[in-house]
């Protein structure tokens, strides 16, 4: 009978642990693309209106005014972490040797630390911009142009006017980006070199909010509509990453179609397991069905059974899950070639433990084992005691 208990406490005990894994996945990655969509449209974005509507072009029309006194009117509202001014735009790279298309984000350092601060800790060349006429880029564009930090770079554009261009800041820092179009393609340079390039001194195309957290949005977000909605456009990071949320949510599905079969599997083998167990113990039941032992009373002894090994096998299953868990929440796993179609995201993802999806998994391994042993259990309750002891000789 332990061979078929110890059975039992294995089926229960890979389910949990693969759907605690899993889980944990599933909820980092969520927890990934989130934090990286919040950091790069922030919570709360303010643009002029209409520019939305050609926003893919990357416009310098229209755009809106960008002061100290408008910066000390955004701090000072609830929750506000930082404002981060931003022009985005495209440019031509080009040194002595080679001439790239680059995509240009100009704001200010503070900004570019709170969007782009996971760079810091990638800088192979230099530093992180920290002061003007300064930019950095990422090291496969460094290698094309052939370029390194402390040199000068030539961008050349078209100005808000249609004229052409250029400014020649220096390279601060050259980065090593985990995502492979970044570290091609992005330049961060400090937000008085792209005014002066595109002509649009004390203006940017949009301003970004970085909250105290992300459950401050609901008070601050009437705020800001109370005092900038008239003359701007509001939207918040669930606006512009509407697209984004809806493939999470759809990603979703899937998950659940995974664990449905892990779940349907587990519990078919654990009634096989339990099947077996009963018809070892049926002379057993049988007889104790003899001394009075009631239908309902043998059905309980079996769910208990059933309640107890899928405890044993739950608590197993987080035990061996759990640390692995913790683990690679501080050791990030790179997925390598297998991000780098997701734009603007990097190949690192780590686990996240969530109690509620923990609780979850806990709550389905007792339920199936539970659910597992219920057919035997009924099966048992209805052979009378004479014909299990006829049965048995």
């Amino acid at each position: 009978m332990w061979k078929r208990s110890l059975a039992v406490i294995a089926v229960v005990t890979v389910s949990v642990f693969l759907l605690q894994f899993g889980g944990s996945y599933v909820d980092g990655f969520r927890d990934k693309i989130q934090q990286q969509a919040v950091r790069e449209s922030g919570v709360i974005r303010i643009a002029a209106k209409g520019y939305d509507k050609k926003i893919d072009l990357l416009p310098l029309e229209p755009n809106i005014p960008w002061s100290q006194s408008m910066s000390d009117s955004l701090m000072a509202m609830p929750h506000v972490k930082i404002a981060r001014p931003m022009i985005r735009f495209g440019a031509l790279a080009n040194s002595p040797d080679r001439t790239l298309e680059m995509q240009v984000a100009g704001t200010t350092p503070e900004a570019a630390e709170s969007i782009w601060g996971r760079l810091n800790r990638a800088m192979v060349e230099g530093h992180f911009i920290d002061g003007p006429n300064q930019i950095m880029l990422g090291s496969n564009a460094a290698r094309l142009l052939k370029v390194h930090a402390g040199d000068k770079l030539i961008l050349l554009t078209s100005d808000s006017y249609g004229g052409m261009s250029a400014v020649e800041p220096e390279i601060r820092g050259v980065f090593h980006s985990l995502n492979a179009d970044e570290d091609a393609t992005l330049i961060v340079c400090e937000l008085a070199v792209a005014q002066k390039l595109l002509a649009l001194k004390g203006r940017v195309t949009g301003i970004t909010l970085e909250l105290d957290h992300l459950d401050d949005l609901d008070e601050t977000l009437p705020a800001i509509e109370k005092s900038f909605s008239g003359e701007y456009q509001i939207t918040t990071w669930k606006q512009d990453q509407a697209a984004l949320i809806q493939l999470l949510d759809v990603s979703e599905i899937g998950i659940w179609v995974i664990t449905v079969i892990i779940l349907v599997v587990a519990t078919l083998g654990m009634i096989n397991t339990f099947l077996i167990s009963v018809l070892e113990r049926l002379r057993d039941f049988g007889t104790l069905r003899a001394v009075g032992l009631l239908p309902g009373q043998l059905i309980k002894i079996v769910l208990f059974q059933g309640a107890v090994l899928g405890l044993i096998g739950t608590v197993a299953g987080l035990v061996f899950s759990l640390p692995i868990t913790f683990y690679y929440y501080a050791h990030p796993i790179d997925l390598g070639d297998a991000m780098q179609g997701l734009e603007g995201v990097d190949s690192l993802v780590w686990l996240t433990f969530v109690p509620a999806t923990t609780l979850k998994i806990a709550l389905l391994g007792m339920v199936v084992a539970i659910l597992a042993s219920a057919y035997p259990a009924w099966w048992a309750s209805r052979k009378q005691p004479v014909e299990i002891l006829r049965e048995l000789g």
